[in-house]
């Protein structure tokens, strides 16, 4: 019977084992899909967040979609005049091309605003005397060819002869790139 005793103790350890074994491996098993639930609300969390994030940027490019436009349409002509003597030489050049009779002209680069996105211009203080017409027409190109200028001042009077006028101008044209 001794044989048989330790026939029976052997698979009661066998059992016992198996019992621990399996019990371990359910354990484990909960607690690899407790990670999974976790990490799974998780996911949903992010891919809401993701999707929120989604919408509010939309909504913020139709928010934004004329300022965008505008400020794509006004771009080029920031960026054609990255320095004050490029500014001078294209004011420089408008006078010849409009043929008009300079007084005088002084250029001097001024300070806009030190942390501004421009942080500096040129001021131009250009003085005409010239016909109305040929005058007034000149100016006009001088807006059309440097749109993104300020007229500061702008002073018309009667000029020395019969149809012409003496136009006292001050223009500043904002510098980009120094």
């Amino acid at each position: 019977m001794k044989n048989h005793q330790s026939a029976c103790f052997l698979l009661l350890f066998v059992i016992g084992a198996m019992l621990y074994g399996v019990n371990s491996l359910r354990n484990s098993t909960s607690a690899q899909r407790d990670a999974m639930q976790k990490a799974l609300v998780e996911t949903e969390a992010a891919t809401q967040k993701a999707q929120l994030a989604q919408i509010q940027l939309k909504t913020l490019e139709a928010k934004t979609a004329e300022l965008r436009d505008i400020y794509n349409q006004w771009k080029p002509h920031f960026e054609t005049l990255h320095s004050a003597p490029e500014v001078e030489q294209r004011i420089v050049e408008l006078i010849r091309e409009g043929k008009v009779f300079l007084v005088s002209q002084k250029f001097q680069p001024i300070d806009v605003e030190k942390d501004s996105l421009i942080p500096q211009a040129l001021s131009a203080d250009l003085v005409v005397e010239d016909d109305y017409t040929r005058a007034l027409n000149w100016l006009g190109r001088l807006e059309e060819s440097l749109p993104n200028c300020r007229i500061t001042k702008c002073v018309l009077s009667r000029g020395d002869r019969g149809n012409d006028i003496h136009l006292v101008l001050q223009v500043q044209v904002p510098i980009l790139g120094s």
